[in-house]
């Protein structure tokens, strides 16, 4: 039997890490949790995940920072056979210009648009897992 998938969740927020980590080991993913730039390249290199689920702004203090931006660069640069997903609550206009520039491919998701099943779908399609009803 293949252990379920690893997932790196990269967020600053304490919110938001418990909400993802949540609804992504309740559908059977293994979770880490990375809260800044430093955490998420050291757990980078400890571990192998096959997704990483981003925000791109990883201080609430400064909506300039884009440390999450840097850690998905790493990613792209390192591992590419890994999957991302980008969610944010961030400028859309200015994510979205960003994401198309770096990486046009990855999901981009709004948390203020935010629903778990479509959020679990796309890691499922990502991950090529298919999920029970």
């Amino acid at each position: 039997m293949n252990p379920s998938p690893r997932v790196l969740i990269v967020e600053d927020l304490d919110f938001w890490q418990e909400a993802l980590r949540e609804v992504l080991t309740e559908a059977g993913y293994q979770v880490s949790i990375a809260p800044s730039y430093v955490v998420a390249l050291e757990t980078l290199g400890r571990y192998e995940f096959h997704l990483a689920v981003i925000d791109p702004v990883l201080d609430d203090t400064n909506r300039r920072n884009r440390d999450g931006m840097r850690v998905l660069q790493h990613i792209l640069d390192l591992r590419p056979e890994m999957r991302a997903v980008v969610i944010t609550s961030s400028d859309p206009h200015r994510i979205r210009r960003e994401m198309e520039e770096m990486c046009p491919g990855i999901p981009l998701l709004w948390k203020d648009e935010w629903d778990d099943n479509g959020f679990l779908s796309i890691v499922s399609d990502l991950l090529c897992v298919k999920r029970e009803a």
